[in-house]
């Protein structure tokens, strides 16, 4: 198990393994999207990925409200439906998911479409949100390099 990821505020300072998680530990943080991304093969076919080093239980008696893979097509198609809004950097978002490794290797097109799909100012359209991130990141470099300049 990995913990809870409601109380994220930057993946940077995660503390939570990102190799595995459960349904019911997912909240479309930036690690978990890159983690469904990665493995959207497995979640397209209505499983969900098991842990490595785990052997999925076989076949038993629990009865359930929904069909075990509701779940797993939910989680991909409101991943691929926030994609849809991002363009060609979603597309660049997915290939880049499943040939890396890390979170911290993917290109910054890629990353801007990865902290629009998974973060919660996404109200507006993916145009106007990368002017107003890339407004904030001048401003806050402008600040920076002033209390460089004073020290």
């Amino acid at each position: 198990m990995t913990g809870d990821c409601r109380h994220c505020k930057s993946w940077r300072e995660c503390i939570h393994d990102d190799s595995w998680f459960s349904f019911a530990e997912f909240r479309f943080c930036s690690l978990q999207v890159f983690w469904a991304l990665k493995y959207s093969w497995v979640l397209k076919q209505g499983s969900w990925p098991a842990p490595e080093g785990v052997v999925p239980p076989g076949i038993h008696g629990q009865m359930t409200a929904e069909a075990k893979f509701v779940k797993p097509e939910t989680v991909i198609a409101e991943i691929e439906t926030r994609l849809e809004r991002t363009g060609w950097r979603g597309k660049l978002l997915q290939e880049e998911c499943i040939n890396r490794e890390k979170m911290m290797y993917l290109s910054d097109e890629a990353k801007a479409a990865l902290y629009y799909i998974s973060g919660w100012k996404r109200k507006g359209d993916f145009r106007e949100w990368r002017k107003k991130r890339r407004y904030r990141q001048n401003v806050h470099q402008k600040v920076l390099k002033a209390e460089n300049v004073s020290a």
